[in-house]
């Protein structure tokens, strides 16, 4: 049987009963709704850790008693490590001023005050090239065991909170799109098996007239490709739409100025789509076989 017979007799069966398919179709929709509106917090949390490292840089505390004839060696030394892109020195003079126009009206407290209590350092930004996380923590180590040098931050400890809290996040959404997904073909089963019920009467004629199977089971199987295509592009024209409404924001609100929102990669939304398409096809196949005994 031709593919044309096929979508003509499942078209006739959706003009036929547009209202379950309707709603079987809405159902779909939203469950990839809510699992691709936790894909984009994903992606958008995972982007804005991975920029947050690439931004990082090293503090490189000296101690008071590092001679200075020794800052023009440390300076090289650092400038020749392969991770860093550029060192900026930093005096306890500029540390003070610093710190002044940090206070600004409250620099009453440093009334009295020698700059000399700051330390000396180093300001490291690092090669965004060859920017390894684990690399930069190794790195960090190395430095501080230099005889110079009182102390290394690197904000360490809000990378780790981040990665772990990114991962929470994506085990979160593992869990909640298996969920959806199987949620989604769980409902469109038992819808065909609904439909399939209600024109019983219909296909024992069909086949007892020698229909063959895929005669039977071709336009279910079409109505449920249609459905999962239909409901997971509804789903993810919604959150694009989100997605674009926001970005005009970005601009315009304090809190989102520089977030630079990311939509969900685009074969991770071809992946979405396959997999709804899958799910429902397998769901109506399983529940047309049941039901048939084929």
């Amino acid at each position: 049987m031709s593919l044309a017979i096929l979508c003509r007799r499942a078209f006739f069966d959706l003009r036929q009963n547009f209202f379950g398919q309707l709603i079987t179709t809405m159902v779909v929709s939203l469950s990839i709704l809510i699992f691709a509106f936790f894909s984009l917090l994903y992606f958008n949390l995972q982007d804005f850790v991975d920029r947050f490292g690439t931004e990082l840089g090293l503090t490189i505390f000296l101690t008071k008693e590092a001679p200075k004839d020794r800052i023009p060696y440390l300076y090289q030394k650092l400038t020749d490590l392969s991770e860093v892109e550029k060192v900026t020195y930093i005096s306890s003079e500029e540390a003070f001023r610093r710190l002044e126009h940090f206070l600004k009206e409250e620099q009453d407290v440093l009334e009295g005050v020698d700059a000399e209590f700051l330390p000396p350092s180093f300001e490291v930004q690092i090669n965004r090239a060859v920017f390894q996380l684990d690399r930069i923590k190794q790195l960090a180590g190395e430095i501080d065991k230099w005889p110079e040098v009182s102390k290394v931050q690197f904000g360490q400890e809000w990378i780790d909170r981040l990665h772990v809290f990114s991962g929470l996040v994506r085990t979160i959404v593992t869990i909640i799109g298996i969920l959806l997904l199987f949620t989604a073909a769980f409902v469109v089963t038992n819808t065909i098996k609904l439909n399939v019920y209600a024109r019983k009467e219909e296909l024992e004629i069909m086949r007892l007239v020698g229909a063959t199977n895929m005669f039977i089971q071709g336009p279910f199987l079409v109505e449920a490709f249609l459905q999962g295509l239909l409901g997971s592009s509804l789903a993810l024209g919604i959150v694009f739409a989100g997605y674009s409404f926001l970005q005009g924001f970005e601009t315009r609100f304090e809190l989102l100025r520089g977030m630079n929102i990311c939509f969900i990669p685009w074969h991770y939304t071809f992946a979405i789509i396959a997999s709804s398409v899958l799910l429902c096809v397998m769901g109506t196949a399983l529940a047309m076989r049941r039901f048939l005994r084929l």
